[in-house]
C-alpha cells in the first residue's frame, strides 16, 4: 500500500464561525484553517497513486470556496436560521445574528467543527475526484488545522468490489 499527502502552501482558508456545544454557543471568531489530503492506494500503471498537481488543485479549489465567509452550519437544530435576498438572520437563545448574504456560506453539517469541516471538504474532494479514475485508491483521508497542534481528521474508505 502506497500513499501521498498534500499540504501546505495554498491549501488554507480563513473563516469565521461558532460552534454550539452542551446547550451553549461559543462566541463568533475565526481561524486561519489549514487542509492536509492524504490518499491511500495501490500504484497506477504510471507508477503513481494519484498526480499531486492535480489533487493539490482541487484541494485548494475547496479551499478558496470557503475563504473570507462566515460558515453557518444550516443542519443545526439548536439554531433558527432565516434568510433574504440580503441577510442571514441567525437566533440562539437570546442571540441575534444579521449578517450580510454575500459573506455566509451555509453549509449540509450540524456543527462547524474542525472534524465536521473535515468530513465537508472530504466529500467535496470525493466529488471532484469523480473526474479521474480512482479504481487503485482505498481511502482518502481529510485533515483540518484550526490552530498549530490542533487538528481533526476525516477517513473516507473507498468501497472495493469483492472477487468471488
Amino acid at each position: 500500500m502506497y500513499k501521498v499527502i498534500v499540504e501546505k502552501g495554498s491549501l488554507h482558508f480563513s473563516a469565521a464561525h461558532f460552534i454550539l456545544f452542551g446547550g451553549k454557543c461559543e462566541r463568533l471568531h475565526g481561524h486561519n484553517y489549514a487542509v492536509s489530503v492524504e490518499l491511500e492506494g495501490n500504484l497506477t500503471e504510471d507508477r503513481y497513486v494519484f498526480d499531486f498537481v492535480a489533487l493539490k488543485e482541487n484541494v485548494r479549489q475547496i479551499c478558496n470556496s470557503l475563504d473570507h465567509y462566515f460558515l453557518l452550519p444550516q443542519l443545526n437544530k439548536d439554531l433558527r436560521i432565516t434568510k433574504t435576498d440580503e441577510e442571514w438572520e441567525i437566533r440562539f437563545e437570546n442571540r441575534r445574528y444579521v449578517l450580510p448574504a454575500g459573506d455566509v456560506l451555509a453549509l449540509p453539517v450540524d456543527n462547524v467543527t474542525a472534524e465536521r469541516l473535515a468530513e465537508y471538504i472530504c466529500g467535496r474532494l470525493i466529488e471532484a475526484l469523480h473526474e479521474y479514475d480512482v479504481s487503485n485508491l482505498t481511502s482518502v483521508t481529510v485533515g483540518v488545522e484550526e490552530a498549530p497542534g490542533q487538528t481533526a481528521f476525516y477517513r473516507h474508505l473507498f468501497p472495493r468490489e469483492v472477487a468471488w
